[in-house]
């Protein structure tokens, strides 16, 4: 008697495809290996998309990036990004993983490392950096300079730069920009060349700190004309690639030399505090209306002092809306590396050590990391596996 062949049933693609954005995304690149049919699969925009959306209920985590302290030759230098497990409220220390780790990288005080839709791109002195800590991979894009900033268009889909750029016999009363398209407004940015670029002029004025994007807007503060009068927040609509100012009040600018501009439940906010004095105090101003240029203000003291102001930043805020603060160095010496959050409405911070940063002695050993290690943290990071 003849056995019979037994039939497998198939499963469903929706339903593979349901069980996959459910797997770490180390495990996903792995799978790419398996067939041509899972490499099509998890490619594709519609999974990217799904996987996204699915890590984005998973919880708030962040990025940690730092440099190895190397100021010699660049061959010696490097950058490594780590990211934290997610947070919990009760929590008083959080576990890190080193993600990747990337050559001939030197960080300065005014380096950013900013996330945005799963994807971080780094401003520093040299070539602007796309990197994907999920899947291992980075970029190297043609924008140079510190005047750069890192947005997404959330309607179609695409990533974009901003430059301020300039060149030679360049009238004074025109400021040049340099717009970079990553990809084809699908997710991801795919080949490393797909990329499109053009320039277009505005008035005058001067940047003064670090570039945030929020809901598919770049945010920088900058004078206009000139240094000290009419302080105004640039606002780059990454969609239309338009330029706009906010009037705004000059502490949110420049407040003895130092502000700090964050997302703050949804909204534009400036963090401004004296930075030659204790960081105990400071003024929280939130963009309330953007149409009529509207600002509130609030002041807060901090339970205890976190030391001198200018070596303490705040990335931002976590889903709960704490704001974050950090340190901008690592310690010279092997010793934990603490974060603090800063809950507005019950006015109390709590203090949490991240493990495995300045602590591990066999780290800093194998990477030579020793002298001025700036750090950046970028919170609300979400996992991606668009391509790079």
């Amino acid at each position: 008697m003849k056995r019979e062949k037994s039939e497998v049933d198939h499963i469903p693609l929706d339903l593979e495809e349901a069980i996959l954005t459910r797997l770490p995304a180390k495990s996903l690149m792995k799978f790419l290996c398996v067939s041509k049919m899972w490499s099509s699969t998890i490619r594709s925009q519609r999974f990217v998309n799904s996987y996204f959306a699915m890590s984005s209920t998973m919880g708030s985590r962040f990025t940690i990036s730092f440099d190895c302290g190397s100021r010699g030759k660049i061959d010696d230098a490097r950058m490594f990004i780590f990211s934290s497990s997610y947070e919990c409220e009760r929590s008083s220390s959080l576990a890190t993983t080193l993600r990747m780790t990337i050559p001939s990288v030197i960080l300065s005080r005014g380096a950013v490392c900013r996330s945005v839709h799963g994807l971080i791109g780094c401003v520093m002195s040299g070539p602007f950096l796309v990197c994907n800590p999920s899947t291992n991979k980075f970029t190297r894009l043609p924008s140079t300079g510190p005047c750069t900033s890192w947005g997404y268009d959330p309607v179609g889909d695409q990533f974009k730069t901003l430059t301020n750029v300039s060149y030679p016999n360049q009238p004074p009363d025109h400021l040049m920009h340099e717009v970079i398209r990553l990809g084809g407004g699908g997710g991801g940015l795919e080949p490393s060349s797909s990329w499109t670029s053009y320039r277009f002029a505005s008035p005058p004025y001067m940047a003064v700190t670090k570039s945030i994007c929020i809901n598919g807007f770049v945010y920088y503060a900058a004078w206009t004309p000139t240094r000290t009068t009419n302080p105004v927040i640039v606002c780059f609509d990454v969609r239309s690639e338009r330029l706009s100012c906010i009037k705004a009040p000059r502490p949110v600018v420049w407040w003895e030399g130092d502000s700090i501009l964050i997302e703050y439940k949804g909204k534009l906010a400036s963090i401004a505090r004296h930075p030659y004095s204790d960081f105990s105090t400071f003024d929280l101003w939130i963009l309330e209306d953007v149409k009529t240029h509207d600002w509130s203000k609030q002041t807060f003291e901090l339970p205890f002092s976190l030391g001198l102001a200018r070596h303490i930043t705040s990335p931002g805020t976590n889903s709960l809306g704490e704001i974050i603060f950090a340190p901008t160095l690592l310690s010279y010496d092997v010793e934990p590396f603490y974060i603090y959050y800063y809950n507005v409405e019950r006015k109390d911070m709590r203090r949490v050590r991240l493990l495995g940063i300045a602590d591990d002695e066999e780290f800093r050993r194998r990477y030579g990391i020793g002298g001025q290690c700036y750090v950046l943290i970028s919170p609300q990071h979400v996992e991606s596996i668009a391509s790079l």
